[in-house]
């Protein structure tokens, strides 16, 4: 037998280990259809019309196309700090209209020189604040780097912060809020001839993929392609998008990394008059349709790694939803192995169902109170349905096999008249959830000529929801609601409800009058309107004289 010496590696000896990192994309697609593109045109430059809010790789997107273009900086969505901060100054100390503000800390506005006017003028000014929006194509529209000033930084003779030319210290913000006032009041930019398109990261999921931790926050990176779709089948799409050559876009989560982007896209994604041309096919019937496609960047092991950082085990593996309601409404259509029978007798015609006495038992208390007695339908193995229509039995089985109505009866499918009926259904065999779903079907539409009919409903089948909403709309429209054969018919068949509807009444006149006097209390003594008071006082006595006039 070998000794512990002997079995174990010699003093010193390392082990071999191993390690991986595996980096790939998840891909995801979103295909947003804009209908009525006529009446989007002019809505102005930097407005967007957004798609709905869709998830690839547990991150929330949404597509933003802008049909006049996306080029002044008042339409970025984010700024950088250094922007927060000119933009706080430039705004605590706005100057009068022709007037452009001093750098200096309560510096004395002065007269805004003529477009062009030398190097510091306000039209190089201009020409710096269009540049700091971004707008070179294919930029992240809240880039916070080029929104931050790098826009006077490029342009000649722009003014910079704390610079002397002209006008000492001019900042770029002042000028761009400077050239925002003298715009006309009201008026949008609709001459830009591109029409822009993004997608923006809005929000993320309770386990994000591909996040990646940088010294300035989080954020994720992505390839992402975006298609205007030729819509005459002759596949002459317009794609544009990022190529692995040039690399991930990164993009900020939560706009917490301000070196990265927080949505990306292109400012001339399309020319308008292509867009427009019928030729192309790009509009079709007053639509187009844009495909957006993600490779979003995931990167799975390495001490680095999150375990949000890549698809968990549980994820990879796909777990169907529960199907038990379906396969339940598969067997009571089939009547395969059934041992009970439902006969729906109308004028002397029946129909018969065939059913499952064991699951008529777990599902209703009023089968299974029948069914475990010795009364004759249980003996028999048949229970005869005299005062329901065979749609209605049908609608009550399938609920009792699934749990939900069936298709056509869904939501807003569901018909009040059958609703009406399935109430009654769910009364009789004290289906608690199928009774909720009629009450508030029901009482969505309670209107003047259904209110009392609905009322004597909803008394008769213990619905006291139904029923409180009902002497709420009663008590309110009740002239209205006199007039109908509906109310004549709860007068007959419930009368009680007469005096429930007046102590209904009663109670909200009370309440009236009391917030009433309340009111009257408060802005009138307590205010010390003596006018007021007088007038009342006199009113009294007046009362008083014509009584014992009277007498």
């Amino acid at each position: 037998m070998a000794s512990a010496a002997e079995a174990s590696p010699a003093r010193g000896q390392q082990g071999n280990t191993t390690s991986k990192t595996i980096t790939d994309t998840i891909v995801g697609e979103h295909t947003h259809t804009i209908v009525g593109y006529s009446l989007i045109k002019g809505i102005g430059d930097g407005e967007p019309i957004a798609s709905e809010r869709f998830s690839v790789g547990g991150h929330e997107w949404v597509l933003l196309f802008y049909p006049d273009g996306k080029r002044s900086s008042s339409s970025d969505p984010q700024l950088g700090p250094g922007d927060a901060v000119a933009m706080h100054h430039a705004a605590a100390a706005v100057p009068p209209p022709g007037m452009i503000m001093g750098a200096a800390a309560g510096g004395p506005p002065v007269p805004a020189l003529p477009h062009g006017a030398g190097a510091g003028g306000a039209g190089a000014a201009g020409g710096g604040a269009a540049a700091a929006a971004g707008g070179g194509d294919g930029d992240g529209a809240g880039a916070a780097p080029a929104a931050a000033g790098g826009a006077a930084a490029g342009a000649p003779g722009a003014i910079m912060p704390g610079q002397h030319h002209g006008h000492p210290g001019l900042p770029a913000a002042a000028a761009a809020l400077q050239l925002a006032r003298m715009a006309p009041p009201g008026r949008r930019d609709t001459t830009n001839e591109y029409a822009a398109l993004f997608v923006a990261l809005i929000g993320e999921g309770p386990n994000p993929q591909g996040v990646v931790n940088t010294n300035e926050g989080k954020v994720v990176r992505a390839f992402h392609r975006f298609t205007l779709v030729d819509q005459t089948g002759q596949g002459r799409d317009l794609t544009k998008g990022r190529t692995r050559e040039a690399g991930a876009v990164k993009i900020s989560c939560a706009r917490q990394d301000p070196n990265a982007r927080n949505c990306h896209g292109y400012r001339k994604f399309v020319k308008r008059n292509i867009l427009e041309d019928p030729a192309r096919g790009f509009l079709a019937n007053d639509t187009i349709i844009i495909k957006y496609t993600i490779e979003l960047v995931v990167s799975s092991g390495g001490a680095l790694s999150r375990s949000s950082n890549g698809p968990s085990k549980a994820e990879l593996i796909k777990v169907p939803p529960p199907s038990i309601g379906k396969d339940l409404g598969e067997l009571f259509y089939s009547g395969q192995n059934s041992d009970y029978v439902i006969v729906v007798d109308q004028d002397g015609e029946q129909e018969e169902i065939k059913v499952h006495r064991m699951l008529l038992e777990s599902r209703s208390p009023f089968f299974r109170g029948m069914l475990e007695s010795n009364m004759a339908e249980a003996q028999q193995g048949r229970y005869v349905v005299r005062d329901m229509l065979a749609p209605v039995v049908k609608a009550v089985l399938h609920f009792i096999y699934t749990d939900q109505l069936p298709e056509e009866h869904e939501g807003t499918n569901l018909e009040v008249a059958m609703a009406q009926h399935l109430l009654a259904a769910a009364d009789m065999y004290q289906l608690t959830r199928l009774r909720r779903i009629c009450e508030r079907r029901l009482c969505e539409s309670v209107d003047v000529e259904t209110a009392a009919t609905t009322l004597a409903l909803a008394e008769q089948n213990h619905a006291e929801e139904l029923k409180r909403v009902c002497l709420d709309f009663v008590s309110r429209h009740l002239a209205a609601v006199m007039q109908t054969d509906g109310y004549r018919h709860m007068t007959r068949s419930c009368p009680s409800l007469q005096a429930e509807l007046l102590q209904v009444i009663a109670s909200t006149g009370a309440a009236a009058a009391a917030a009433a006097a309340g009111h009257e209390r408060a802005h009138g003594v307590h205010r010390g309107h003596p006018q007021h008071v007088r007038r009342l006082e006199e009113g009294s006595d007046e009362r008083r004289v014509r009584q014992r006039r009277g007498e």
